[in-house]
């Protein structure tokens, strides 16, 4: 039954990848794999500077292609910092921390990228629909995606097939904020002409979807593999909760 002290639904926020395509984190994983890496060792040297690092500042449009390939490959191969991280990351998720880890990496920034962008390339089918049910039916759907300046591939899908299927499409790199920042939540949102609490998210990083949450959005994670669990929540909150009652 609709909760009455909630606003109803009126909007859906999607982000790119691992949502709307395929996650990134698929090529990332296999690099691991190929390379003797433990599993989660580049996303956490990934994250480990946390806005201030070269992903982060490349997601924000604030330096040029070639010097993010650069910084990133530094920091994805500064070992002591990366075990240092990743040892945190083991005592947070409660795993072996005496796992033995690389004393030397040569990690390739460059094919990691590269990787990352060909798996995005492929739309996760089932939410395309859904993009396109809620549509029909009358809801507002924007992507709010951390995304890069200088990626063709991303350029091109953007101007070929997400120009048509959202209504709005926000871009890190254009706006100059990023995913988990609370403000580029609030401008996708303005553009969207509604206000939180009237406003379904997804994602698939935990982070993001939190930041979601405590701005008073309904959060709804995306997991690789269970695309379609979230298509059916996502239906489920708009049949229950939403402004416009799904006609077709």
């Amino acid at each position: 039954m609709f909760d009455d002290t909630r606003a109803r639904i009126k909007a859906v926020i999607f982000d790119i990848g691992g949502v709307v395509v395929k996650s990134p984190f698929i090529a990332i994983s296999q690099y691991e794999r190929e390379h003797g890496l433990p599993a989660n060792y580049i996303n956490v040297a990934l994250s480990k500077h946390g806005a201030d690092g070269a992903f982060q500042r490349y997601e924000r449009g604030e330096i040029s292609h070639e010097r993010f390939i650069d910084q990133w490959t530094d920091e994805l191969n500064d070992t002591e910092a990366n075990n240092r991280a990743y040892r945190r990351y083991l005592e947070r998720h409660k795993l072996d921390v005496r796992m033995a880890l690389p004393k030397k990496t040569q990690i390739n920034g460059g094919v990691v990228f590269a990787r990352m962008m060909d798996v995005a390339k492929t739309p996760n089918d089932c939410i395309v629909e859904l993009i396109r049910w809620l549509r029909r039916n009358g809801y507002r759907v924007a992507a709010l995606t951390n995304n890069f300046k200088n990626d063709a591939t991303s350029g091109k899908m953007r101007d070929d097939f997400f120009a048509t299927l959202f209504d709005e499409f926000v871009e890190s790199t254009v706006v100059g904020l990023r995913k988990p920042d609370p403000r580029f939540y609030i401008h996708a949102c303005n553009k969207l002409e509604v206000r939180p609490s009237e406003v379904v998210f997804l994602d698939d990083i935990g982070a993001n979807l939190r930041a979601a949450d405590a701005l008073g959005m309904t959060a709804v994670g995306v997991s690789i593999g269970r695309e379609d669990e979230a298509v059916q929540a996502v239906k489920k909150l708009v049949r229950t909760q939403g402004c416009y009652v799904p006609k077709i």
